[in-house]
């Protein structure tokens, strides 16, 4: 025989634990011998004239061919599922190493993922092609399982961040394509925080897993329902009809949460805040749609939460810029421990909104985000020990005003697309603004006629 071909990468030739040929030695089937071919734990096939002229023991059982096998063609055993791929990968083999992916049949209608390398050559001058045949199943799995683990929320099966990020991109350019609309609705949980506070986190990932099945039950077979991260939700609205229609699917998410959730014996209530952004309304590039939708989602949460609201407006990316948070002295109470404590939030915030500008490392911007939280909660504890020292009858809504703003920042995390962060960062510094101007500045009126300085 005049055949010659190259083995595989992957495929070495050994005998009596001495290698014979190695992945890419050219080798002839006669100088091996047949005996080495017929012992080969890969499985090998030879094909003449588009049929099998001689198949390994190893191909055989692959195959769990137990009758006649020599004379039969490869679709016997290789299923096509394009009419032509096939064909096509054994006539390109005549010109150089092919490799061909599809399924196997076995004996018994059992099917399984197959990976075919070909190679070329001649046997008495007989154009002749050398089969080496590998069962990838499990492979294809483990790469499956993978795949699912890098784009899937564990707790809830849900598409992630990152999944979402790349079907809104895909969404975006198929409207652009057909000049349709389409939309994403950016959500938090109202009173999320209250269940793992009350009921341990085991609950609240409970609740998290109940409501993806019912905000999911809400939706069209196209939409995508994804969990970002704790308890947040995106929906991606592909090919929308109308902006009716976003508006309709966010008033069902609403009301499908309405109803208590069960956690043992106890009812939890869980409402929702949504923000939609419309493309090409609102925003023309993902990242401004995301920071239109969170906009409007965070006017919800001033309002009062359990609700939607549409963006307004063209958002740009370009329009997330932030100055920097200055405290001049109309901003000065009079009462010296909140002012400073004011002026130094307000260097807290500039220094998060650098960080993130400068594109910082993670380590950099979480040690901010922690400072920010802490001197928040240490701020406000102060206030509060003053209202209750001086008897100061408007302590309960000025400490739920602090509550609220707490699990805001307490929300902000790091894996948000920094546009998300800024947003927030941009949302802190105008409540800080109203508060000072606002229940804080009455605050100081009534400690400065206390004689408190």
């Amino acid at each position: 025989m005049a055949l010659t071909m190259y083995y595989p990468d992957a495929l070495s030739i050994t005998q009596n634990g001495r290698i014979l040929h190695s992945a890419g030695d050219r080798i002839s089937p006669q100088s091996l011998g047949e005996a080495i071919l017929k012992s080969h734990a890969v499985a090998i096939g030879v094909m003449q004239a588009g049929v099998i002229v001689f198949a390994n023991p190893a191909f055989r059982d692959l195959f769990k061919v137990s009758g006649p096998l020599i004379g039969l063609p490869l679709t016997e055993f290789v299923a096509d599922a394009d009419g032509e791929r096939l064909g096509s990968a054994l006539a390109a083999a005549a010109n150089s190493p092919t490799t061909y992916s599809g399924m196997g049949l076995r004996s018994g209608d059992m099917w399984f993922d197959l990976e075919l390398h070909i190679e070329s050559g001649t046997v008495d001058g007989e154009p002749t092609l050398v089969l080496f045949v590998a069962d990838v199943t499990e492979r294809h799995r483990s790469e499956k399982k993978l795949s699912y683990m890098a784009f899937s929320d564990p707790l809830t099966g849900l598409p992630n961040r990152a999944l979402f990020a790349d079907r809104l991109r895909v969404a975006m350019r198929d409207a652009w394509d057909v000049k349709d609309s389409l939309a994403i609705l950016m959500t938090d949980l109202d009173g999320f925080k209250a269940v793992n506070d009350t009921h341990g986190h085991e609950a609240g990932d409970t609740v998290l897993q109940l409501v993806s099945h019912r905000l999911r039950s809400c939706l069209r077979d196209t939409d995508t329902l994804a969990r970002l991260g704790g308890d947040e939700f995106a929906v991606l609205l592909p090919l929308l009809g109308s902006k009716g229609d976003a508006d309709a699917i966010a008033t069902r998410m609403i009301q499908a949460l309405q109803e208590p959730f069960l956690i043992g014996p106890y009812p939890v209530n869980i409402g929702i805040s949504i923000g939609i952004a419309v493309y090409p309304e609102n925003a023309t590039s993902t990242d401004a749609l995301q920071v239109a939708a969170d906009t409007a989602l965070y006017r919800v949460k001033r309002a009062g939460k359990n609700a939607f609201q549409r963006a307004t407006g063209l958002f740009t990316v370009e329009a997330l810029s932030m100055p920097p948070m200055k405290l001049g002295a109309a901003h000065m109470l009079g009462i010296r421990d909140i002012d400073e404590q004011h002026t130094h939030l307000a260097q807290l915030v500039n220094n998060l909104s650098i960080a993130l500008k400068e594109n910082a490392d993670k380590p950099i911007l979480l040690a901010d985000v922690d400072a920010l939280v802490a001197y928040t909660k240490f701020h406000f504890a102060t206030e509060e020990l003053l209202m209750a020292e001086f008897n100061i009858a408007s302590l309960a809504p000025h400490r739920e005003a602090h509550r609220r703003l707490l699990d805001d920042i307490s929300n902000i995390g790091v894996d948000r697309e920094t546009a998300s962060v800024s947003l927030i960062l941009r949302f802190l510094q105008e409540w800080l603004l109203r508060h000072i101007d606002g229940s804080d500045r009455e605050l100081a009126r009534v400690l400065l006629e206390k004689g408190y300085r």
